[in-house]
């Protein structure tokens, strides 16, 4: 039952998949725009933009997501994103 409790809201809705908001339509949006940029100039303000773009939906989701699987999502989005890596 726990386990069940991680994907619903405080109205015991399932809240796993919901309609895109802006920043993950921004981030689509520029993330494509990237990849069909003809400049590097161009390609890197693309994907820097897409980049910021997914950083503030993981920052929304962590801080006001609707279950804590979404809470859970937005937070390892945002360590991703921001921690160093390959």
């Amino acid at each position: 039952m726990a386990i069940t409790n991680f994907f619903r809201d405080r109205n015991g809705r399932i809240r796993i998949f919901e309609a895109p908001n802006l920043p993950i339509l921004a981030w689509a949006g520029f993330g494509a725009a990237s990849m069909m940029a003809l400049t590097p100039k161009y390609r890197d303000l693309m994907g820097s933009l897409s980049k910021a773009s997914l950083v503030i939906w993981a920052l929304l989701e962590t801080a006001t997501g609707q279950s804590p699987f979404r809470r859970t999502l937005g937070a390892a989005t945002l360590a991703r994103e921001v921690l160093p890596g390959d």
